[in-house]
């Protein structure tokens, strides 16, 4: 069976190793996640790819080092800007909690996942091949935030989530650029706190 999706994971620098994504269905459709850091990286990605067909440009939340490159990279991916309507994206696109965007010939669902902010959003493509989490998810760790709201988040959004998932993260913090879901289920050990105080507890010390 082909695959719904390919992914390209764009070490784009930054403010501190960011990552920003290119994804691609099947028909050529895309969608640009965090745009930031080097333009050039992410030039290229689009050079490399032929007929693409941008759909969206995707945001995770607002904070600076995930958005610096907007403006510019709407001159070589023209498409919508969408982002959580708390987020203070002038002429972005609010999203909603739980809708589908089609992309060829799947979907991208829309997770509002509040804790790193107030604003954070996660993208999970609809054949559980991968889950983009900004900064509310790190490969073996999380993003810094109000600890009971992360807590509720990771538990209740997160660790639902089909294993198969790929975590693809806003930063490249972890052993390894990205990991399944179902092994940060197993041994992130923001993933595997009993109790919101444990999870307080190892969060004051990021």
């Amino acid at each position: 069976m082909t695959a719904r999706f390919r992914v390209e994971q764009l070490a784009v620098g930054g403010f501190d190793h960011n990552f920003s994504y290119l994804i691609v269905g099947n028909g050529g459709e895309a969608a640009l996640v965090d745009p930031t850091g080097d333009l050039e990286v992410i030039r290229a990605a689009l050079a490399r790819e032929s007929a693409l067909k941008p759909q969206y440009i995707l945001l995770t939340h607002g904070h600076r080092d995930h958005r610096e490159q907007v403006t510019e990279a709407r001159t070589l991916f023209p498409a919508p800007v969408l982002a959580h309507p708390e987020a203070d994206i002038p002429g972005a696109m609010p999203l909603i909690d739980g809708q589908h965007l089609p992309l060829g010939e799947g979907t991208l669902e829309v997770l509002f996942t509040p804790g790193h902010s107030a604003d954070s959003v996660c993208y999970r493509l609809d054949d559980d091949s991968g889950l983009f989490t900004g900064d509310t998810l790190f490969v073996g760790c999380c993003g810094y935030g109000d600890a009971a709201v992360l807590y509720r988040t990771l538990t209740e959004r997160i660790l639902p989530l089909a294993d198969s998932n790929w975590v693809y993260s806003g930063h490249d913090y972890g052993a390894t650029p990205k990991a399944l879901l179902g092994e940060e289920k197993r041994h992130n050990p923001f993933l595997t706190c009993v109790s919101p105080e444990e999870f307080r507890e190892l969060l004051q010390h990021l």
